[in-house]
């Protein structure tokens, strides 16, 4: 008897790997989809074939009917989207991919709204979770706005990828002055308090059930950042910390939410009140500290996808460390700090530390992520490792 396969695309994000891992060791054959000719998850001894699209980002369309094309080929299983533009695609078309395959997503509208930040907001506000002082100049004046948001202030797109569009502004002219290009370019903007970044940043992952019935749920502290002064996540930790769950399980329950979730927040330094900053309808980057915390959230949505309501896991280890090792190279080379944190950032061998990309076992993916980056034109590189932006 075959196998049953699955499908994950997008294999250039970091996330993929822990998706292909879990799949690979309940018995799966794992084909690895991407855009690119090198990546990560290509090289992942986990994966049997690998398929390759059109760019999902500059050719949407023809991404979409290549996946298509290949499921009406192929008896694929189940299909596991990981990046932003891709799963986006995806939970759009989703009743046609459902005729060649099984996935776990909320429906298109539910999806929508988890993905533009403004509704995202306008739910957790509902749901009694905390979020910074915020503003919607499409429900009143810009110039009201201007007035009534203390400075500096964001001018955040409701829909982005990472911090893409996301302006900070010191006073009411700037705003007034920024506001119209900035969502001429990247549709509908809100206007938002600055939280100070020294607050602790916490992320959350969960899977959420029928009927709101919560699956998994773990937590975990970004303690590194690349660039240092608020970029993606390069060590992170996983803690128990029931209350931010709580404010993520609330949030999901209001937007009616089923399948993966990852949100984001922050504590505010100014009164310790923690808030909700956003949520990301698919796999995070640093999705790996599930996997460190002790719980399979792959397969939870594996069973999901045929039908299956599978026990929860609500149980996790804390105290767990995920380390994305380039990014913290990085981290190093640029950060003020680096001296006060040196103790941990050579503490390599910990058996408490996992490594994102890096693993003994699969050394694959190292080659396959140095390839890609060899590979990448100068602006995308610099554009991926922020490259020329001021040290702090």
């Amino acid at each position: 008897m075959q196998r049953p396969t699955v499908l994950v695309v997008e294999t250039e994000a970091k996330a993929s790997l822990p998706v292909i891992e879990s799949s690979h060791a309940h018995g799966r054959r794992v084909v690895a989809g991407s855009q690119r000719r090198y990546c990560a998850g290509f090289y992942s001894r986990a994966v049997r074939r690998r398929f390759r699209y059109p760019s999902p980002e500059h050719a949407p369309e023809a991404c979409v009917e290549a996946l298509l094309a290949y499921l009406a080929r192929h008896e694929v299983d189940v299909l596991f989207p990981v990046g932003d533009i891709l799963t986006y695609l995806i939970a759009r078309a989703q009743d046609a991919f459902r005729e060649h395959t099984r996935l776990v997503l909320p429906p298109y509208e539910v999806f929508r709204h988890g993905r533009d930040k403004v509704p995202t907001l306008q739910a957790a506000v509902r749901a009694g979770v905390p979020i910074p002082a915020t503003w919607y100049p499409d429900e009143q004046p810009l110039d009201q706005v201007a007035r009534e948001a203390s400075y500096p202030c964001l001018i955040k797109p409701g829909i982005s990828a990472g911090a893409r569009g996301m302006t900070t502004v010191e006073s009411a002219a700037q705003l007034m002055d920024r506001f119209a290009g900035i969502e001429k370019q990247y549709g509908r903007c809100f206007v938002q308090d600055f939280v100070p970044q020294t607050g602790m940043q916490h992320k959350v992952d969960a899977v959420m059930g029928a009927g709101g019935r919560v699956l998994a749920g773990v937590v975990y502290d970004k303690l590194r950042y690349y660039p240092p002064t608020g970029g993606s996540s390069v060590l992170n930790r996983t803690v128990h910390r029931p209350d931010i769950l709580d404010l993520a399980v609330r949030t999901m329950r209001e937007l009616g939410w089923y399948g993966f979730c990852d949100f984001d927040f922050i504590t505010d330094p100014r009164d310790g009140v923690v808030r909700l900053m956003e949520i990301n309808p698919r796999f995070p980057e640093s999705f790996r500290s599930t996997v460190a915390a002790g719980v399979d959230m792959v397969e939870i949505l594996y069973q999901m996808a045929h039908g299956r309501e599978p026990d929860p896991q609500l149980a996790y280890r804390a105290g767990r460390d995920v380390r994305f090792l380039f990014g913290d190279l990085m981290w190093f080379l640029t950060s003020r700090d680096r001296l006060n944190q040196l103790g941990s950032w050579l503490d390599f061998f910990s058996p408490r530390v996992t490594y994102q990309v890096a693993s003994a076992r699969d050394p694959g993916p190292i080659l396959g992520y140095l390839l890609e980056n060899v590979m990448l034109d100068r602006e995308t590189l610099a554009a991926r490792f922020r490259l020329g932006q001021s040290r702090r």
